[in-house]
């Protein structure tokens, strides 16, 4: 199975516009991404090297109520609780045989969903997504097959004037997840996808337990709090074991807090 980080999805009540418009003020170039009609919701986007960050709201609640993909039906049931950093995507280039090897692990699938949504030029993007489904609490990743080689996708989003060339050469280093338990989250990660062995180790606060694996070139950091305080533990009384922060390679220039989640 060949991986790699896709996108990071950050569920928010507001109109995504405002979100990129809040972007745009700390001088990055976030875009309107377009409306998945099928599913009532809507988006916009932050493109990091060859990944990016969603803000995924809601449209149209009655079509969005019924909705059965995963990802909008985890939307819907959280943005009750708050919003927050959601899910996290990974990227293949064959989706069905993830499918046939995730299967062969032992894990269940829902059918392969195909996605598409309207660019604000009115074009239209397709994809296709893979989801678990045993997911409690949605606590494990999805999957996405765009159709086409990352090096062209890349230069058609370039050529489209949606790459912010500030971040064009960063990337996502590493995501930070509030865990009950790092080491079992970080176990229960590895079964489903190949990472590195976790390294476990207290933050330097000391505030934490963490246990971190790489997953291609991303470090996914499982954060269990020692006390009963800070932002950790507010996450997990709140939204459960869910991510709540980004880390870039270089670093920006100052830490970004948006719709209770937090870049840097």
């Amino acid at each position: 199975m060949n991986v790699m980080l896709d996108h990071i999805v950050h569920f928010i009540k507001a109109e995504p516009a405002a979100a990129a418009a809040k972007w745009r003020d700390h001088g990055y170039k976030a875009i309107p991404g377009g409306s998945h009609e099928n599913w009532g919701t809507y988006n916009s986007l932050l493109y990091i090297g060859h990944t990016y960050l969603e803000f995924l709201s809601i449209e149209n609640n009655q079509i969005a109520s019924t909705a059965d993909n995963p990802l909008i039906e985890q939307l819907t049931d959280e943005l009750r609780l708050g919003e927050g950093i959601g899910q996290i995507c990974f990227r293949t280039n064959n989706i069905e045989q993830l499918q046939g090897e995730l299967a062969g692990k032992g894990f269940e699938t829902h059918p392969i969903f195909k996605g598409s949504r309207r660019r604000a030029d009115g074009s239209i993007l397709s994809w296709k997504m893979l989801f678990l489904k045993e997911n409690p609490d949605y606590k494990y990743p999805f999957f996405i097959d765009w159709g086409m080689e990352d090096d062209i996708r890349f230069e058609e989003l370039r050529r489209l004037g949606l790459i912010d060339e500030k971040l064009a050469a960063k990337k996502i280093a590493a995501v930070y997840i509030a865990s009950k338990d790092c080491e079992k989250s970080a176990a229960a990660w590895q079964e489903i996808i190949p990472a590195s062995g976790a390294a476990v180790y207290i933050s330097s606060d000391g505030k934490e337990k963490r246990a971190s694996i790489l997953i291609g070139s991303v470090n996914m950091i499982f954060s269990q709090p020692l006390y009963e305080d800070g932002r950790t533990m507010e996450v997990l009384r709140k939204r459960g074991e869910k991510p709540f922060a980004v880390q870039l390679a270089p670093s920006l220039e100052k830490e970004i807090s948006l719709y209770e989640g937090l870049y840097f």
